[in-house]
């Protein structure tokens, strides 16, 4: 089965590291970076991911994106989000309609509340599409131990390649619920930088917990409000991603969290936006016409807006227990 992937991150390379163990699979990556390609057909490394790791000969990596999803059997999409929208450019004029379509990429048009999978759809007229996430960073996953993932299709044309693209080791749950998973997947990285910044104020466990408890419910009326499914949460793309880049070191949303809520230095700041894509920080931007349109009171989302963006206190973010007492 040829499966083409469009991005060559950490994440997408991790995984193709999983993909290439079924034999049956050849796997074609696109890039736009020729000395990548060079390097790539030398070595059988990305050296970026890890100099250790080879890649078997099923594997192949283009600049020429034609060449890439030509006969393709699944087309995987794992682009940062921002990138999102100018691929699905590069790819209309090569698309077949009948090609299922895996998305890893996540991201929604907060401001006008359009997810990618209808963007998608109505762009490419593709008549199956899968979004997947799960509790998986790109580091783990060149361990060997298994990993968890959830996907949810539009119909099972494409739930129903699953079994032949991954290998057993991986455990897989489907859902027909794309909005749900798309929505969570959106909001966690927000939530995120909130869990940063209570750590960076070094504010006992008991509150960080509190505010996670708020960011959960508050998620849980916003997958209503945009016609998911609330059962939906309580999977491996949800409550486990949810946990996993909210509560971990690991994760670069997190991580900048914390330099707000340390004051770190300004230039500090600043560097580690440039050289880190934070996918949080990009939606936390267009968070307030979000919530204005779901018509969310006194929400978690807007107050990390307010305090990222229009300079209100880190301390916010903390209940207030007594007038009289100071918690800090």
């Amino acid at each position: 089965m040829k499966l083409a992937i469009i991005g060559t991150g950490l994440y997408s390379t991790a995984l193709t590291y999983h993909l290439q163990k079924m034999k049956d699979n050849e796997i074609y990556l696109w890039t736009e970076n020729p000395d990548l390609v060079s390097s790539f057909e030398n070595k059988r490394k990305f050296e970026f991911l890890s100099k250790n790791i080879k890649f078997d000969s099923n594997v192949y990596l283009s600049c020429d994106l034609e060449k890439t999803v030509l006969d393709a059997s699944a087309i995987f999409i794992l682009s940062s989000s921002e990138y999102f929208n100018e691929i699905l450019k590069e790819l209309k004029p090569l698309y077949k309609k009948n090609t299922p379509i895996f998305v890893g990429t996540k991201g929604m048009d907060l401001e006008n509340i359009k997810f990618f999978s209808d963007i998608t759809r109505k762009y490419l007229k593709c008549n199956s599409y899968t979004f997947f996430a799960g509790p998986t960073f790109a580091k783990d996953l060149l361990t060997n131990y298994p990993f968890s993932l959830t996907f949810a299709g539009s119909n099972n044309i494409g739930l129903k390649k699953i079994p032949r693209i991954f290998p057993d080791y991986v455990e897989i749950e489907t859902t027909k619920d794309l909005y749900g998973l798309e929505v969570i997947a959106v909001l966690k990285n927000i939530y995120a930088i909130g869990c940063g910044i209570l750590d960076g104020l070094k504010v006992p466990e008991s509150i960080h917990y509190s505010y996670l408890t708020k960011a959960f419910k508050e998620t849980n009326t916003i997958i209503k409000k945009c016609n998911g499914d609330v059962d939906t949460l309580l999977s491996f793309g949800a409550i486990g991603d949810f946990l996993m880049t909210t509560g971990s070191k690991k994760s670069r949303n997190y991580s900048y969290g914390k330099m707000i809520g340390s004051k770190a230095k300004k230039n500090e700041i600043e560097n580690y936006k440039k050289t880190n894509t934070l996918e949080g920080l990009e939606n936390l931007l267009k968070i307030p016409n979000f919530v204005h349109r779901l018509k969310l009171k006194n929400s978690v989302l807007e107050l990390l807006y307010q305090i990222i963006n229009e300079e209100k206190s880190c301390k916010e973010l903390v209940p207030k227990i007594s007038e009289k007492r100071d918690v800090f």
